[in-house]
């Protein structure tokens, strides 16, 4: 791995031979004049030294000319003072020393012996002090041109190296400033595929190599922040399509059960719809009217049609709320269900009643729970279904139902007996219409009272619903008269089965207050169309008369419509 030159030493080392070159011309400046000013001083001690001496060779001639004591005192106070400008040179103590001792030892002899003894010490001293004069002043010399070579020649070097590396500085720096702020506007721009050159080992290159992970790392985080997003953005289009393949399959399914006539097209309506939202099957169980029981009443799947289960076999029922099972979930399992797979149960509600309950399947108890809202929108949309079904049976029932009797009232005969005519023309088959009309019947209201009156046309209505068809029409027609439509019935047969009606009525033994047994008795009148369009109207009116005709043969018996 390379070296990285650190930038950080550049500049110390940019900083440094600048600053030392500096403090070097500076020392040298400084010692330059502390020489200067030592070689000021010496000049300055060694002349005082030099007139020191001289000064005492003249007190040492007038000494020595007229001694006197002032002027010896004279001369020893200026040899003590000479002694002590020389203390810091031993030679010249010496010098000084022998001096005074050969000016003592030399008494008596002749004054110009005595000054010739003492002149050589006295010029040596001077010869002394010039010759360190001149040797310090050279050496001063030396280093003042030393300094000012110094500065003539480090100042602008100094210079000139301080602005060798400014620039090399400023150029590296540019290298690296320079097309990092361009790289940081085009990424301010929004393009993330640009990088900074990498050159050197440097903090510089340390910069733009973090420049480009970082901008590699953001380009990275948008690629991915876009991948959330179009993942994100395919979630909301998946749930936002469920939710409407929801809204639509709950929408038709309210559409076509608002549009059901009967129960039986109502399971048909759930069995086709259902599938949709719930694949894999799924009940409807309805209480019955007893309360007491639940009675499976559509299916889908794979789930069981058919059946009745107790309300107690339901955690749902039992609880009044949903209730989710299966693999995945600690939840204890409806007895009622068998499938083994998840399973929501949600009781059926609707205006304050509860209509049953509804029994989902799904491929695990989680997804079960998961799926509870989409469930309750369903059952409640259901259940609301099925209550308005309920409503509009029972309205139905009776505006064509007689409260009394539970048969078909006039107003559904005459609106079915034209669909019947009409069909029996298209399909070419015998249309038979029986009359009929209690024997007597003001005498049981006139003597036993209009309730045991009530209780004759009740029990003529149960003998009636038994004795017919499925798609036989049998009405009350109005007080004691009853119809009864035959379709693709001949005459014969037609003649047959009002016989037997007469046989059934004639049976029945009723029981009254006043009476230990009553015998009730009809006439009843039969046509039947000849295959060619009849008007109703008309086809009563025979009716009609073939029952007078009975009537008039003494009542309790069958009669036929003869065209007169």
């Amino acid at each position: 791995m390379p070296v990285r030159r650190s930038l950080e030493r550049q500049l110390l080392l940019g900083f440094t031979l600048p600053v030392l070159a500096i403090i070097t011309v500076t020392v040298l400046s400084l010692t330059a004049f502390y020489e200067y000013r030592r070689h000021a001083q010496t000049v300055t001690h060694t002349r005082d030294v030099i007139n020191q001496v001289r000064t005492l060779q003249i007190l040492e001639r007038q000494w020595l000319v007229a001694p006197t004591d002032d002027r010896r005192e004279a001369f020893d106070r200026a040899w003590a003072e000479t002694f002590a400008l020389v203390r810091d040179d031993p030679a010249q103590r010496r010098r000084l020393q022998a001096w005074r001792d050969d000016l003592r030892r030399s008494e008596g002899e002749a004054l110009s012996v005595r000054l010739q003894r003492t002149l050589p010490v006295a010029q040596e001293m001077v010869d002394v002090e010039n010759t360190l004069l001149a040797r310090r002043r050279a050496v001063t010399q030396e280093r003042v041109d030393a300094a000012q070579w110094a500065v003539l020649i480090g100042l602008p070097l100094t210079a000139a190296l301080g602005a060798g590396l400014g620039i090399l500085m400023l150029r590296r720096v540019r290298s690296l400033t320079t097309p990092l702020l361009l790289a940081t506007e085009r990424v301010q721009a929004g393009d993330l595929n640009v990088r900074v050159p990498v050159t050197g080992q440097d903090e510089l290159s340390v910069i733009a190599r973090h420049f480009n992970d970082m901008t590699a790392s953001l380009q990275r985080t948008v690629q991915e922040q876009r991948a959330l997003q179009r993942t994100l953005e395919a979630r909301v289009d998946s749930l936002v399509e469920a939710s409407t393949t929801e809204l639509q399959v709950l929408s038709q399914l309210g559409l076509f059960m608002q549009a059901c006539e009967t129960q039986g097209e109502a399971a048909e309506v759930i069995a086709r719809v259902a599938p949709a939202l719930f694949p894999l099957g799924g009940s409807v169980s309805l209480l019955a009217e007893s309360r007491n029981m639940l009675e499976r009443f559509a299916a889908w799947g794979d789930a069981p049609g058919g059946g009745t289960w107790l309300p107690e076999e339901c955690w749902s029922s039992r609880l009044g709320t949903d209730h989710a099972a299966g693999p995945g979930l600690n939840a204890p399992r409806c007895r009622h269900d068998r499938s083994g797979l998840g399973t929501l149960c949600l009781t059926l509600n609707a205006q304050g009643e509860t209509l049953g309950v509804v029994t989902l399947h799904f491929p695990d108890g989680p997804a079960a729970a998961q799926a509870q809202a989409l469930a309750r929108r369903f059952t409640d949309r259901l259940a609301l279904s099925l209550a308005n079904l309920r409503l509009k049976e029972t309205l139905r029932h009776q505006s064509v139902r007689d409260p009394l009797t539970g048969l078909y009232n006039r107003r559904y005969f005459e609106e079915t007996g034209g669909r019947e005519l009409a069909r029996a023309h298209r399909q070419g088959w015998p249309l038979s219409l029986l009359m009929l009309d209690v024997d007597h019947f003001k005498q049981f209201n006139d003597v036993h009272g209009h309730a045991v009156g009530d209780m004759v046309l009740r029990r003529l209505g149960h003998v009636l619903g038994r004795q017919f068809r499925e798609e036989d029409v049998v009405c009350r027609y109005g007080g004691e008269e009853f119809m009864v439509m035959l379709p693709n019935c001949s005459p014969q047969a037609a003649l047959e089965r009002a016989e037997a009606l007469r046989t059934a009525t004639e049976a029945l033994v009723l029981a009254a207050p006043d009476s230990s047994g009553l015998t009730v008795t009809v006439s009843v009148g039969v046509t039947t169309t000849t295959g060619d369009r009849s008007d109703l109207g008309v086809l009563v009116r025979q009716a009609d008369q073939a029952l007078y005709r009975a009537k008039a043969q003494g009542r309790n018996r069958v009669a036929t419509y003869r065209a007169e």
